[in-house]
């Protein structure tokens, strides 16, 4: 057997990857947890202004909220389907341990072998608009391209969505696709947006 062909078996993607937190300028990643569930859906995850956009977790029934709960119990990305997400914390500026839960992120393998990565995020309005999801979601990308050894990193959105629209600009990603129709959410269809980002486009901007 080839060595190219015993690669492509393996998969390029740099797995296992184990959880853990991470660090920011004024954010901390952590696992979701269980225990934020109730907080998380208090705060943002029940406000209509934020569930019509959101993929699948989001919207209250139950197939959903199990897929939830087994993507929290993950601690590693190893296989293609596994995820992992994270709740962004607003790190307290008088030194304490009061952090704010502002929202979360979430990074998912969807194809070890052709090493593509998934990133996907959530976050209250009311701090929308003062950076906090473009520190967030850069954090994501430094581990999918700088640690998993991504070679494309993409996003699917409601095509209404002009917020996380917005952000996928920022972050250099480029609209590819649009599906028109593809889902049907609460008796209605909704387009979907889907942004790519390139290894070879995330170092040239990283240089630049």
């Amino acid at each position: 057997m080839s060595t190219e062909t015993t690669q492509s078996d393996a998969g390029l993607l740099a797995l296992p990857f184990e959880t853990r937190e991470l660090r920011t300028e004024r954010l901390r990643l952590r696992p979701l947890t269980k225990s934020d569930l109730e907080h998380r859906s208090e705060n943002y995850q029940k406000r209509t202004d934020v569930v019509r956009y959101l993929r699948w977790e989001a919207h209250d029934h139950d197939e959903p909220a199990k897929n939830l709960e087994k993507r929290i119990a993950l601690e590693r990305l190893t296989h293609d389907g596994d995820g992992l997400i994270f709740a962004v914390e607003l790190c307290a500026t008088d030194g304490s341990d009061d952090h704010r839960v502002i929202g979360d992120v979430s990074i998912s393998v969807k194809s070890a072998r052709d090493a593509q990565v998934e990133i996907g995020w959530v976050f209250h309005p009311a701090v929308h608009g003062r950076g906090y999801a473009t520190e967030a979601t850069t954090a994501l990308l430094g581990i999918a391209f700088g640690e998993l050894g991504a070679h494309r990193v993409y996003a699917e959105l409601d095509a209404a969505n002009e917020a996380s629209a917005r952000l996928c600009d920022i972050l250099g990603m480029t609209r590819e696709a649009l599906l028109r129709e593809r889902d049907h959410i609460d008796g209605e269809w909704h387009d979907v947006a889907i942004f790519g980002l390139l290894d070879s486009e995330f170092e040239a901007a990283a240089k630049a």
